[in-house]
């Protein structure tokens, strides 16, 4: 076999192959027998046809059964020899077959993992800062709150309706241009931005039963669609005004949420808050490592790899908006793609940097870590069921992606190990304000 590898670009190389007559006869007529079991050829039985004819008759059969088998096997040959790694499957530029001489000639476009110019010197010694944040009570107390919120009852009021207050409107609504009038009925919390300014300014001070009526030009703003830059004429009737209770802090409160009593409670929040800081600093300390070595490292990014993070991160950008209730039907495709572009790129160039860096440490990923991770998301998506975890791993074509988070995250370990961090307090990280000079 000759070969001639072409380099087009930083991660993309053209792989030109040139099969040997005798072998490539060989592998044809490997090929034209396995084609002639089931080939119907005028004039001859199934199995009777010679190689000669099926040539004939299947040559396009034949081309296709080559990039499956021989080429393949070539394709790897070169791959060993030259020590490259695919990023993803090769691309057939053109298939030349002379069956008649058994000459091949194929030429295939291959994307390959870059090589990235790092050096041990690069990124050790790194100098970072681990901003530590003294916890109190009052964080609790946030915490606190906001269970209270989540736990808030709703009550009907007699008095004039406010800021904060629950209020349940029937309305008609006639816009400028359009002859319908729409009716409907809607619960809204005042001071949120549920209504539109005017008709809410117009609520405010109203008590159940009462009635408003209010006409403005809608300014040019999309919050109010079709009606922007029209009059309205809006009448509602309050129905109902509803006044937010917060519940008392007391040890059936503490229950609801799943603990033994307030103070229970307040022990377990500040534990999950530390826990949460411990991430948060770690998290922030990775960050400007990998800040630091993506100025000093040109790193290339593969297509294929950039396409996949791209389609992956705007699944789940479309999923979050799903959550929050937007229609993600009238959103574009292709301001998702280029919305999340920047941050897909950003991602792939860090995968790569952290598994040069594995490369130059020498880490490896033994089967101790791959169990342990899968135990951990056995405790938190199986009930604990490391059989069953491991099998949807499997059954997903899913351990080779754990694998690969597990050496980067320990590559990522190593750099901070390496790295000289400074710790220092909140507020000494802040930056300090310029003097205002007189004169």
């Amino acid at each position: 076999m000759k070969y001639q590898i072409e380099k087009q670009g930083d991660v993309v190389y053209r792989l030109t192959i040139e099969g040997e007559p005798e072998e490539v006869k060989k592998e044809v007529e490997t090929i034209c027998r396995e084609i002639g079991k089931r080939a119907k050829v005028p004039g001859f039985r199934p199995g009777k046809a010679p190689v000669s004819v099926i040539k004939k008759y299947y040559a396009d059969d034949i081309k296709s059964a080559l990039l499956r088998s021989y080429v393949p096997v070539k394709l790897a040959e070169v791959v060993e020899k030259e020590n490259l790694k695919l990023v993803s499957d090769p691309a057939v530029e053109s298939f030349d077959l002379d069956l008649k001489n058994n000459e091949l000639k194929v030429v295939l476009l291959l994307e390959v993992k870059p090589e990235i110019d790092l050096k041990p010197e690069d990124y050790r010694g790194i100098k970072v800062k681990k901003v530590k944040r003294e916890l109190s009570e009052k964080d609790v107390e946030k915490v606190i709150e906001g269970l209270r919120n989540q736990a808030a009852t709703w009550e009907e009021v007699e008095r004039e309706a406010k800021e904060g207050d629950l209020v349940e409107l029937e309305y008609e609504t006639q816009v400028e241009g359009d002859e319908n009038v729409h009716k409907g009925e809607v619960s809204v919390v005042l001071g949120q931005n549920q209504l539109w300014p005017e008709v809410e300014k117009a609520v405010l001070g109203k008590k159940a039963g009462e009635e408003g009526e209010v006409e403005f030009t809608a300014p040019e703003d999309e919050k109010y669609g079709e009606a922007k830059g029209k009059k309205v004429k809006v009448k509602f009737k309050v129905k109902g005004v509803k006044e937010r209770r917060l519940p008392e802090v007391n040890d059936e409160f503490a229950k609801r949420f799943g603990f033994e009593n307030v103070e229970d409670m307040k022990k377990k929040i500040m534990e999950d808050l530390e826990t949460a800081e411990t991430i948060r600093e770690q998290e922030e300390v990775e960050d400007q490592i990998i800040e630091e070595l993506l100025k000093k490292v040109n790193v290339p990014v593969p297509p294929s790899m950039l396409d996949l993070e791209i389609r992956a991160q705007a699944q789940n950008q479309l999923n979050r908006l799903a959550q929050i209730g937007v229609d993600v039907r009238q959103l574009s495709p292709e301001g998702i793609v280029e919305m999340v572009r920047p941050t897909a790129e950003k991602t792939v160039k860090v995968k790569l940097l952290l598994e040069k860096v594995a490369e130059l440490e020498g880490i490896e990923v033994t089967d101790e870590d791959v169990e342990k991770e899968i135990q951990k998301l056995a405790d938190a998506a199986f009930g604990g069921d490391y059989v069953q975890a491991r099998q949807s791993l499997e059954e997903r074509g899913l351990l080779p992606m754990i694998k690969e988070d597990i050496l980067r995250q320990k590559a990522l370990d190593r750099l901070i190990e390496l790295a000289e961090v400074e710790e220092v307090e909140a507020s000494e990280a802040e930056e300090p304000k310029e003097e205002k000079k007189e004169g």
